[in-house]
């Protein structure tokens, strides 16, 4: 038997108390089972949560960005909408968000990752949380989750150093 998914088994990325309410519902929607359904999401019971919100279609060929909330749209810098994964431009951060993509789609279980690319001359720290949907209650149809891309402020007394990044697969039962 599965037991609920706690935020805190799910790394770094659930310090931010809007990926931790992803999370809680994300748990409460699969009501004890491995996941819930695309259609059990209903984005009218998360309105806080959506600036931040990721929707993808999980296909063969890789997930395919089907909803990025506009806070998280507005701080990539560009629209995302039916746009691959693999066309994201996140420099060094890159094969992170592929790995955390490929693990929750094979693993069906939370992924969590975080990390900083730099773009514009900006350090940009960004954390996600990836969690999976199933419409038949066995195969992975979409994945559901929070994207946060924060600028990392610069401090003229220190040298600015990229957070180390990390992948984090869930525990469970």
């Amino acid at each position: 038997m599965l037991e609920l998914i706690r935020p805190e088994t799910i790394g770094d990325a659930a310090q931010n108390a809007r990926l931790q309410a992803l999370v809680r519902y994300w748990n409460a929607k699969r009501a004890g089972g491995s996941m819930p359904s695309r259609q059990q999401i209903e984005p009218i019971e998360i309105p806080r949560l959506l600036p931040i919100v990721l929707i993808a279609d999980a296909t063969v060929a890789g997930a395919r960005i089907r909803l990025l909330g506009t806070e998280a749209t507005a701080a990539y810098g560009q629209e995302t909408h039916g746009k691959c994964v693999d066309e994201f431009e996140l420099g060094e951060f890159m094969p992170f968000w592929l790995k955390a993509f490929a693990l929750v789609t094979q693993s069906g279980k939370p992924v969590s990752a975080g990390g900083s690319f730099h773009k514009e001359s900006q350090l940009r720290r960004i954390l996600t949380v990836l969690m999976p949907l199933s419409d038949d209650g066995l195969s992975i149809s979409h994945i559901f989750g929070g994207l946060l891309i924060r600028p990392t402020p610069w401090s003229s007394s220190i040298i600015q150093e990229a957070p180390t990044p990390y992948l984090h697969l869930a525990r469970t039962g």
